[in-house]
């Protein structure tokens, strides 16, 4: 009877561990499409102020309210961010898998 239920425990506990490793692989790719998607918000915001800067559209109200919006929507992607991983800094994880960071 302890044979059965020892092997009964060690195969949940295989499970367990195969779905904790399937939902943390899960987890990572859509942290990594994350910084992604934040990095190409911030080249976004980059172009607008660019344009915004020209001197041929210099003070226009609706490029400077489309780089505001820009500047907040990078703002809470990052937020986002740090609330899905807030350990980033403190265990390392920010970067790519070679060690280096974005």
């Amino acid at each position: 009877m302890i044979e059965l239920l020892f092997g009964f425990s060690v195969a949940v506990n295989l499970l367990l561990g195969w779905y904790i490793i399937q939902l943390l692989r899960r987890f990572l790719g859509f942290q990594q499409e994350l910084d992604d998607f934040v990095s190409r918000l911030e080249e976004y915001e980059g172009h607008v102020d660019v344009l915004y800067n020209l001197e041929t559209f210099y003070g226009d109200e609706t490029l400077g309210n489309l780089l505001k919006h820009s500047k907040t929507i990078v703002e809470d992607c990052k937020h986002f961010r740090t609330f899905m991983l807030p350990e980033d800094e403190e265990f390392g994880f920010e970067g790519d898998e070679d060690g280096e960071e974005a």
